[in-house]
């Protein structure tokens, strides 16, 4: 039935234009005249592109092939091929826009392309983001098993207190405070000196690092302004990686405590007074209406 529409739709097609041939003609010239504009259109851009590489000459290579009908030629694949190696190591050109070139030829059938080496900045970026991911896998599991009758647990929000929304780990609010909890991950031992400085000491060699405790007490404010001031908050620096070892840990303004300590250290905190259900409540309300899409 379906094949049968499908030969009748096609034999009025081929009556059609053999009642006017010149209709055909002139589909046929403008399909060759697209066809021959988009090649010449591709040359400019290659050459373009490989007589000085940019984000714009490179943003424009890629529109280019996107639309245009490449040659199941090797010479084609050739010259397309010379294009791309003119830009892949290119440092000038963002790496996105490297590796997009590179997809958008081989979905065009263009062989012997290679993604361009990812940078050595991206490489750290990407694995510092891998470990602070880890980080806040152990957390999340060491605050799954605090008592959910006296504790609330929000991780990874992004809060507003009417200003620039802050991102924070993990916030577990419980009958004695709510703990402001910062999360680092880092490969090697953690030495703090008793000026503050934070390093991190790997195979013996010392290296500085950033001292979180500004970014904490920056959470604090904001975390203290959304509460109103009437809750207190405990802050806490939780360092997720259990084989290091931590030296001066004393000399930090903010408690730094590992992660296979954190439960303990939450469940059996006890200064102040405790906070009535009204409280707990309040916080929990105040924290889930300051929350920020990410």
């Amino acid at each position: 039935m379906i094949l049968n529409k499908i030969r009748i739709f096609f034999s009025r097609i081929i009556d059609f234009f053999l009642e006017y041939p010149l209709v055909l003609f002139f589909i046929i010239m403008i399909i060759g005249l697209y066809y021959f504009v988009s090649q010449i259109q591709l040359a400019i851009r290659q050459r373009a592109v490989m007589r000085k590489p940019s984000n714009e000459t490179v943003q424009a290579f890629i529109a280019q092939v996107k639309r245009t009908i490449i040659n199941n030629h090797p010479r084609s694949w050739n010259s397309l091929r010379q294009a791309y190696y003119a830009v892949k190591d290119a440092e000038n050109v963002d790496f996105e826009l490297r590796l997009k070139l590179c997809e958008v030829l081989q979905k065009k059938g263009v062989n012997g392309v290679h993604p361009p080496r990812q940078p050595h900045y991206l490489q750290n970026e990407e694995k510092i983001k891998q470990a602070g991911q880890e980080g806040e896998k152990k957390v999340a599991y060491a605050l799954k098993w605090l008592d959910r009758n006296r504790f609330k647990v929000f991780a990874n929000i992004r809060l507003s207190d009417s200003g620039e929304a802050q991102e924070f780990d993990s916030i577990v609010i419980g009958d004695k405070a709510v703990f402001n909890i910062e999360i680092k991950n880092y490969t090697g031992n953690l030495t703090i000196d008793q000026e503050g400085n934070w390093y991190r000491v790997v195979n013996g060699h010392k290296t500085g690092m950033e001292n979180p405790v500004f970014q904490v007490k920056r959470h604090h404010k904001v975390l203290n302004n959304i509460l109103e001031g009437k809750i207190p908050i405990v802050d806490l620096i939780v360092w997720a990686n259990i084989e290091s070892v931590i030296e001066g840990a004393q000399y930090s303004l903010v408690k730094v405590i590992k992660v296979d300590q954190l439960t303990h250290f939450i469940e059996n905190y006890d200064e102040g007074r405790s906070l009535s259900k009204e409280e707990t409540a309040f916080a929990i309300s105040r924290i889930q209406s300051s929350m920020q899409k990410s």
